[in-house]
């Protein structure tokens, strides 16, 4: 094949596989739960016929957080409280480090020759933020895991005791005093909330609000619902426990059916590195290539993008979303 026809076909692979990858990008956004429960939201909001102007913008509040269009640094501030809340001042100290450390190999990435003088600026910005939102999504995953294997016992325990003529009250401090953490904990704040007379409803509000675990929100809007309507709570919780347990035995089936998919992404991820240790170890010159020459420099710096794209992808893939 001639340079052009060469050339004329990598434009067109390039081309197609951007278009893929934008497309992949679209239908993972579209396929979102809260886009979809957006979807169901505005359908139900049309099959009742209410006027335009009394619609809400976005949906039930118990599946969105209010869009408020604050400032930068205010929905920063926001983000580091509700990392504090669910792993303390020990996530707030990881995610600083994880920082620092994306700094400083920002620093590294662009002092190789092959990088645009432009590139510090936006690796200083990138790679923080990226190592950030990184670390506090699975510290919040962490946090909502631990708390959901402790919240079916929690209902169930708040069910005998509501079936037994318990008030819902003392319920509540029975479970803070013989559950596990992290459930406990929030249900000794709820129980010493109400000791001191703040209002129920006021409680539970901030309660969802702190915590955003669409379960815990269920079992809040229940009580809320109960305290106004009346009615059977022991179903509803009961109801509302087989629902959360039913939902961990899916998140366990999907990440028994991907495992081998994310094994082998670990793997896939390690084998470069180790095969170019090896190498450099038995015969140095045949590597040193790739670490004192510009085609070489640009050769490690495009296979490492593409590296972290396709894991990117993969985890991606190989993650099934039950929790919204």
């Amino acid at each position: 094949m001639s340079a052009p026809n060469v050339f004329a076909l990598a434009v067109f692979l390039a081309v197609l596989g951007s278009g893929l990858i934008v497309h992949t990008a679209l239908q993972a956004l579209r396929s979102r739960p809260s886009a979809v429960m957006r979807a169901r939201l505005a359908e139900l909001d049309d099959a009742r016929d209410v006027p335009a102007g009394d619609r809400p913008a976005d949906g039930a509040a118990l599946f969105n957080e209010r869009n408020r269009r604050v400032k930068l640094w205010a929905r920063l501030d926001e983000r580091l409280r509700y990392l504090e809340v669910v792993s303390g001042k020990n996530g707030l100290r990881l995610a600083a480090l994880v920082a620092v450390s994306a700094a400083v190999a920002a620093v590294g990435i662009a002092r190789i020759d092959v990088m645009p003088s432009w590139s510090l600026p936006v690796l200083l910005v990138v790679l923080p933020a990226f190592g950030v939102n990184w670390v506090s999504r699975q510290l919040v995953e962490r946090f909502r895991l631990s708390f959901l294997n402790v919240f079916p016992d929690a209902l169930e325990l708040m069910v005998r005791a509501v079936r037994a003529g318990v008030p819902t009250v003392r319920a509540i401090e029975i479970v803070a005093d013989e559950c596990a953490a992290p459930v406990c904990l929030e249900f000794r704040k709820i129980a010493d909330s109400l000791r001191l007379g703040i209002e129920f409803d006021r409680i539970l509000n901030e309660a969802m609000h702190r915590l955003r675990v669409p379960e815990f929100s269920f079992f809040c809007v229940a009580l809320l619902l109960q305290r106004e309507t009346g009615g059977p709570l022991s179903d509803t919780l009961e109801g509302l426990s087989d629902i959360v347990r039913s939902r961990k035995d899916v998140r366990m089936k999907s990440r028994a059916l991907t495992a081998e998919s994310r094994l082998a992404s670990r793997i896939i991820a390690c084998v470069p590195p180790l095969v170019f240790g090896l190498l450099y170890t038995v015969n140095r010159e045949y590597v040193q290539i790739l670490l004192d020459t510009k085609p070489g420099h640009m050769i490690v710096v495009t296979s490492g993008a593409l590296l972290t794209f396709g894991l990117l992808i993969i985890q991606k893939i190989a993650k099934l979303d039950t929790h919204k």
